[in-house]
């Protein structure tokens, strides 16, 4: 990490720099088996090897973030763990604060799924018709905004969908990333994702008019290299379809990932031995280089603000 990042970071917490508003990255994709919970945990370890403090929260029921994180969803977690005690009342006590908790990995926090986040997705509508005013896309954004001076980076992961809750991840995020696997099917989800979206925000973008993403990110992820793959038909595709947001970086399809995966652990954290070693570092290269690319860039709009 260069000295002038090290220097934010240093100073961050400071009197100096009491009003430090840490960024809010948004994981988000419609198709499953996307890598979106991978590259959300993985992206999160790598900032924080970058020593920044890092808030992960999981919005999909099924818990997945959180079970890479070391939280078994079906025994260490209940409902009241999540984010849905505020979803239900914004004046519980201690806030999103209150909720989270430590994890394994040194600077990496987490406030954990559950299956009883699907309550959010009838709450929410429900009150959107019985409370006038009622802005349902604004309530967790509300809620992270005193976390944001506690953690350099809060990094949301979503279910593969536009539901309720993932709207307002969206709405709360400072940037959208994007895992996408250079396939057809992954492809044209992408697209349907950014069209569906669209058409849900239409009947809120009206009280949303200062909102600004400071960076979209279309990451490649699963890339096969193989003599057969569909990677540079659907690279090309890509780079016609997102232009600037296409990022140069790419995560290559690796066995030792899927491996990780069954043992949940990551690509930063699996143990390698020599005959993974080489595989390894090929998917933990790339993912190093993404989180220093992003973190210089919102670096540099700290000391811009500052």
């Amino acid at each position: 990490m260069g000295a002038d990042a090290s220097d934010i970071y240093q100073t961050r917490l400071g009197e100096a720099d009491a009003n430090f508003k840490g960024k809010v990255l948004t994981t988000a994709q419609l198709k499953g088996g996307s890598a979106k919970t991978t590259t959300t945990v993985c992206l999160a370890q790598a900032l924080s090897l970058l020593g920044r403090k890092v808030l992960v929260i999981d919005l999909d029921p099924q818990a997945s973030a959180s079970e890479l994180c070391g939280l078994y969803a079906e025994k260490e977690i209940s409902g009241e763990d999540t984010v849905l005690p505020y979803i239900f009342d914004q004046n519980v006590e201690g806030g999103l604060g209150s909720r989270v908790q430590s994890t394994y990995w040194d600077g990496m926090d987490i406030i954990p799924g559950h299956t009883f986040l699907y309550g959010a997705e009838f709450l929410l509508p429900a009150r959107q018709k019985t409370i006038q005013g009622y802005r349902f896309w604004a309530v967790l954004r509300q809620g992270l905004e005193p976390l944001k001076s506690q953690y350099d980076y809060i990094l949301i992961d979503t279910s593969p969908s536009l539901s309720y809750m993932n709207l307002n991840a969206l709405l709360a995020a400072d940037a959208l990333v994007m895992p996408m696997i250079p396939e057809n099917l992954d492809f044209i989800s992408s697209l349907a994702f950014w069209r569906l979206f669209s058409d849900v925000a239409e009947d809120f973008l009206p009280y949303e008019e200062d909102k600004v993403y400071e960076c979209i990110s279309i990451l490649l992820s699963k890339v096969d290299y193989g003599k057969t793959s569909s990677a540079p038909v659907v690279r090309q595709w890509a780079q016609t379809a997102y232009g600037r947001w296409l990022d140069p970086f790419e995560i290559p399809s690796s066995s030792v990932m899927s491996g990780g995966a069954l043992s949940f652990s990551t690509a930063l954290d699996v143990v390698s031995t020599h005959s993974t070693a080489k595989s390894l570092q090929r998917v933990k290269q790339p993912m190093m280089q993404y989180a220093k690319w992003l973190d210089d860039m919102f670096v540099k709009s700290w000391k811009e603000a500052a």
